[in-house]
């Protein structure tokens, strides 16, 4: 898409079409939980509590070729595929994801509570996006690399959680504000802290290359077992599209066992958690309590159709491109 557009607004096509508005009931539940307690006096001591945990970076740039700011709360959430500090025979064994990290986006989603707070968007963003990458500095060799296109999730391999950024305000026309991190040990310990997470499925799921092997029905997963669950590419003919079906059914769930066993309502079960989880998550040097605290207030006033998920919609699943392979391209007036 050519950045020069008017930037873009989540919610509007929203309006017209509310998919997976049951999944989304069991998301509004957990984060509507999380909002409650975050803006009373015990969430800010939680909040206080945690924050110190947080890995900040230096992820929002500034310049004139930005988005202007709409008022929404736009957050670009990444799951890379940092492996460091997991011993390697629990990266093959355990965790099926062995040998060298890709330094690159393995998950990519933009969340937006619009301006009058009265919708949440959860947009996923294929990987395989072959988009623009703006141009940038080299961080090996702090030399100037030209504009170029590319897979959205080599950017953050090219110039760190900044390009990331910038490259995802580039090709949507809208402006980040906040920037959230989760690698393989926090989205794990995020799971094995809650005591696990229930899924379902009509069929069997199989899938050599992530270790997923799930019978049809009901099974509750630990942290191993749930990221070979959001990680399978091979299950079916779907690939990266499914898995991105299944991340989001996945998240909902996460937000629902946490609203169920008590531990957003209970400040002593979710500093546990948080401390946990939150030693392997990074976030933008803007995103402090007092964001954190206004983030839930806004949520604190939405319901269940008031919010939904979706996916960019895709023109092209494999547009094959030499150097990169197989790449998916946006339809753009859709997208």
């Amino acid at each position: 898409m050519p950045h020069q557009r008017p930037p873009a607004r989540l919610s509007a096509p929203a309006r017209r079409r509310r998919p997976g508005r049951r999944r989304w009931g069991r998301w509004a539940a957990g984060t509507l939980s999380f909002a409650v307690l975050a803006t009373s006096c015990g969430g800010w001591a939680v909040l206080n509590g945690v924050g110190a945990s947080l890995d900040r970076v230096d992820a929002i740039g500034g310049g004139p070729d930005r988005p202007a700011d709409d008022g929404a709360s736009t957050f670009l959430v990444v799951g890379t595929d940092e492996r460091a500090g997991i011993p390697e025979s629990t990266l093959k064994d355990v965790l099926h994801a062995g040998g060298e990290s890709c330094h690159c986006t393995d998950t990519m989603m933009v969340v937006q509570l619009s301006a009058d707070r009265g919708r949440a968007t959860v947009v996923s963003v294929p990987r395989d996006s072959y988009v623009d990458i703006p141009a940038h500095q080299d961080p090996a060799t702090g030399r100037q690399v030209a504009a170029a296109k590319g897979k959205i999730n080599a950017a953050y391999g090219m110039g760190g959680a900044p390009l990331a950024v910038r490259t995802v305000e580039q090709n949507t026309g809208l402006r980040i504000d906040h920037y959230v991190e989760v690698n393989f040990l926090a989205f794990v310990s995020t799971v094995d802290a809650l005591g696990g997470v229930e899924v379902c499925t009509p069929k069997p799921l199989k899938d050599d290359y992530s270790g997923l092997d799930l019978p049809a029905g009901t099974t509750r997963l630990d942290g191993a077992g749930a990221l070979r669950y959001v990680r399978a590419r091979h299950v079916d003919g779907s690939s990266d599209l499914g898995r991105m079906h299944r991340q989001q059914k996945f998240l909902a769930q996460l937000l629902r066992r946490a609203a169920s066993g008590g531990t957003l309502l209970d400040p002593a079960k979710l500093t546990g958690v948080l401390d946990t989880v939150l030693r392997s998550v990074k976030v933008d040097k803007g995103l402090g309590n007092a964001e954190l605290l206004d983030f839930a207030g806004r949520l604190r006033d939405l319901s269940a159709s008031d919010a939904d998920f979706a996916t960019v919609p895709l023109s092209e699943v494999d547009h094959q491109v030499p150097g990169w392979g197989s790449t998916v391209l946006w339809d753009e007036k859709g997208a």
